[in-house]
C-alpha cells in the first residue's frame, strides 16, 4: 500500500501541484500580454510620431513656399521645434529687414498630434489708430506702421501720399516706404527707377471685377510679391515657380494659388514668364533723405510709410 501511495500522490499534493501550474500559466500569461500590450502601444506611438514627422514635414515645406511669395518685405526665418510623447510645436519667426537692419517681425506657432491633428496657436494681432472722421486708419503691427499698397485697376476714395512725413523723421533712423504705381511697369523699368533702395516688388493680383463701393487697400501682410535679392530676374523667376508648385500641390492654399497664377498669366497664356510680369507697386528702405528722392515720381500713385528703426 504504501508503494502505491509514493507512486500515486494524494489529494493534497495533487491540488498544490494543479496550483502551482495554474501559477505558472498565469505569470507566463501575463507576461506575454504585456509584453505584446509593450509592443503594440510602441509600435502605434512609433507609427504615430513617425506619421507626425511627415505631417509636419509636409505642412513646414507648405508653409514656407507659400510665406515665400506673400508678405510684404518680410522674410521668414527658421523655426524652432519642440517635443512630447504624443504632439509637437513649431515656432517659425520673421524679419523685416529696413535698409539692412533687422527688426523682429511676426512669430507664428503650429502644434501637431500623432493623431493626424494641426492646429495654429495664435494669429497676428493687428490694430488701427483713427478716428471715423480720418481719411483712412493706420494700421499697426508689433508697434510698427503696416504698409498699404493701391491697385492701379480700382478706384479709391482716398489715395495717401506720406513722403511728407519723411521730413519728419530723424535723420539717424531707416525707413520703409510702400509705392504703388499709377499702372502695372515691366520688371526691369521698376528696377531701373528705384535702384539699391527697392527692396521688394509688388505684383498686384487684383481685377476691376473686385470693385466695390467701399475699396480697401492691399495691407502688407495680404500682397504678393517678391524681394530684390542679387538678382531680381531670378527672384522673379523663383517667384513664378513657386506659386506653380502651389497650385498643383494639394494644401489650403492650392486654391487661391490658382487664381493668382491665373490673374497674373491672363486669358492668352497658359504659362507665366519673367518678362511678361507686371509691377505695380514696390517697397524701398533707406535714410529719409534717400527716399525723398522719389518726392516727385509720376508713377507713384500713393505712399504707406511702413515700419522705422535706428540706423545704428
Amino acid at each position: 500500500m504504501s508503494e502505491k501511495n509514493e507512486l500515486f500522490p494524494g489529494d493534497g499534493d495533487f491540488s498544490k501541484l494543479v496550483k502551482k501550474a495554474r501559477r505558472k500559466s498565469l505569470i507566463r500569461t501575463t507576461l506575454v500580454s504585456v509584453i505584446v500590450s509593450s509592443l503594440l502601444i510602441f509600435g502605434l506611438m512609433w507609427l504615430g510620431t513617425y506619421l507626425m514627422y511627415k505631417n509636419m514635414e509636409t505642412e513646414m515645406d507648405y508653409f514656407y513656399a507659400t510665406e515665400s511669395i506673400r508678405g510684404a518685405n518680410v522674410e521668414t526665418g527658421g523655426s524652432h521645434y519642440n517635443y512630447t510623447p504624443f504632439s509637437a510645436s513649431v515656432m517659425t519667426s520673421s524679419t523685416k529687414y529696413v535698409a539692412g537692419v533687422p527688426v523682429p517681425w511676426e512669430t507664428k506657432k503650429k502644434n501637431f498630434s500623432i493623431f493626424g491633428a494641426s492646429q495654429p496657436v495664435q494669429t497676428p494681432s493687428y490694430s488701427g489708430r483713427g478716428s471715423i472722421e480720418d481719411d483712412r486708419m493706420v494700421m499697426y503691427f508689433e508697434g510698427e506702421r503696416l504698409i498699404e499698397f493701391y491697385s492701379p485697376e480700382l478706384d479709391y476714395e482716398f489715395l495717401p501720399d506720406e513722403r511728407s512725413l519723411l521730413e519728419e523723421i530723424d535723420g539717424n533712423k531707416v525707413v520703409e516706404m510702400a509705392f504703388s504705381f499709377d499702372a502695372a511697369y515691366g520688371l526691369e523699368e521698376v528696377e531701373e527707377q528705384f535702384a539699391e533702395l527697392a527692396d521688394w516688388y509688388w505684383v498686384n493680383v487684383s481685377t476691376t471685377a473686385d470693385q466695390s463701393e467701399e475699396q480697401q487697400p492691399v495691407y502688407g501682410y495680404e500682397a504678393y510679391g517678391f524681394f530684390q535679392g542679387r538678382d531680381v530676374r531670378e527672384s522673379a523667376d523663383m517667384f513664378i515657380r513657386q506659386l506653380d508648385w502651389l497650385r498643383n500641390e494639394k494644401g489650403d492654399f492650392q486654391q487661391e494659388a490658382g487664381r493668382i497664377y491665373d490673374v497674373i498669366a491672363g486669358d492668352d497664356s497658359s504659362e507665366v514668364a519673367v518678362d511678361e510680369l507686371s509691377i505695380s507697386g514696390v517697397v524701398v528702405t533707406g535714410s529719409p533723405e534717400e527716399l525723398e528722392a522719389f518726392a516727385d515720381f509720376p508713377m507713384v500713385r500713393a505712399a504707406v510709410l511702413g515700419a522705422t528703426t535706428d540706423k545704428y
